[in-house]
């Protein structure tokens, strides 16, 4: 079979479904609830993801401050990630990690009252052992690695891989075929027909035909109307899980390559000299000059958040600044030492090639932080989507090896149709 033609790439596209069938309908279901985590999490644990100003118009205590005296609350716990910009009503949420993991307790993330500074609970996050408070946590893992740290990773990048083909191969199938008349018109029921006229159909679902033809026309269909969006969950999807392939090809598109600042120092430091709030103060007069030099504004009323990474030494520092993706702000972002606050590299959102911002754009959109509740409910339809995609591509093969054996019984030769055959109009 000649890779040049239809049947190849029917081929293609079927394995390939079939391959991601199970992955994929389990990400879009579980993508569907993530699209509203925060809102759920406050359903499933309120006392930990809600709270109130104990007289109105309190204002909240620095984050920072309140992280540094948790950590001082308890001897051998550092803070891997401070989100320095909490929204009212909303708890200050820490993740840590232990200088001494043998001795470290039972938990990674910790919940304060941004008002009062009381603790309000902790849990080992994704561990549903500890209750129903981890559930939101345990979709996201399973989303991400399907539970396995490292080999789920690789799996669901591969499966993202696998999955960027996949959208081309299937738009490509979704074109008219080939027609030996002259070039543009086709002749069906002695009428002649435009290419669109051709197409037209595949963007269609019939009524009242029979349940096969309703199941394939909600395939193709369903994967034409929303194929760009697809295309931007898969890109980003091998974004988060292979990056050592994602980097290389936008590399080479242009975008900058950052990986020798993660490089590891030959011994891990768990315990900086600054502690987060001179790392807060630092990085925002780092993040202040940088814009200035670029003729930026930095936006202290936005995300901000600060995250320290023990293997390289590092305080990396995510501001916002008004050349920011709209919403979702925070991807402005410099490193700096955790010892000196000496700047190591500086990424403004608004400054960085092309390639880069591209990577911006579908990782929040892929994480449904940009245009507020409009776009978290597409997210959602676009989880749904998925999933139905692979349940309706799953019940196709299964009619069709059905009557590839109806006919293989029978002694006959099955059809060559790679569709449903319409009717002229």
């Amino acid at each position: 079979m000649s890779p040049l033609t239809r049947p190849f790439w029917v081929l293609i596209h079927r394995w390939a479904g079939l391959t991601l069938a199970l992955f994929l309908a389990m990400a879009g279901l579980t993508g569907t609830f993530l699209a509203w985590e925060d809102d759920l999490e406050a359903l499933t644990a309120p006392h930990w993801l809600r709270a109130a100003p104990p007289t109105p118009g309190a204002p909240m205590l620095d984050a920072a401050a309140l992280a540094v005296a948790a950590q001082a609350r308890h001897p051998g716990m550092s803070v891997s990630y401070l989100p320095l910009s909490v929204e009212p009503g909303k708890t200050l949420r820490l993740r840590v990690f232990w200088k001494e993991p043998a001795k470290a307790p039972d938990w990674d993330e910790l919940f304060i009252d941004p008002y009062t500074g009381a603790e309000l609970g902790h849990r080992r996050w994704g561990d549903i052992s500890q209750g129903i408070n981890n559930l939101l946590p345990l979709i996201y893992r399973l989303h991400e690695n399907l539970l396995v740290e490292g080999t789920g990773t690789l799996i669901m990048g591969t499966a993202a891989l696998v999955w960027v083909v996949d959208c081309f191969v299937g738009f490509y199938l979704t074109l008219p075929m080939r027609q030996k008349v002259p070039v543009g018109v086709s002749k069906i029921g002695g009428k002649t027909k435009g290419w669109w006229q051709r197409w037209r159909p595949s963007w269609l679902v019939r009524r009242g035909g029979s349940a096969y033809k309703l199941n394939f026309d909600l395939h193709r269909a369903g994967g034409l109307w929303v194929w760009p969006v697809l295309l931007v969950f898969a890109l980003s999807s091998v974004s988060f899980n292979l990056p050592t392939i994602y980097g290389p090809v936008m590399k080479a598109l242009g975008a900058t390559d950052d990986t020798a600042l993660y490089a590891p120092l030959p011994q891990p430091r768990p315990i900086p000299k600054l502690d987060v709030v001179k790392a807060h103060a630092v990085g925002e007069v780092l993040a202040r000059q940088q814009t200035a030099k670029a003729h930026d504004s930095f936006d202290a009323n936005r995300l901000q958040w600060l995250y320290y990474m023990p293997t390289t030494g590092a305080y990396m520092y995510g501001f916002t600044t008004s050349g920011d993706v709209p919403d979702a702000g925070g991807a402005s972002r410099l490193i700096f030492d955790g010892d000196t606050g000496a700047l190591k590299n500086v990424a403004l959102a608004s400054k960085v090639p092309a390639a880069n911002r591209f990577t911006d754009w579908i990782v929040s959109l892929h994480m449904a932080s940009v245009w507020g509740v409009a776009w978290k409910i597409v997210t959602s339809l676009i989880g749904i989507m998925v999933t139905m995609l692979s349940i309706t591509g799953v019940v196709i093969w299964m009619k069709k090896r059905s009557a590839r054996a109806f006919h293989r019984h029978r002694g006959e030769k099955p059809a060559a149709v790679t569709r449903p055959v319409r009717k002229a109009a």
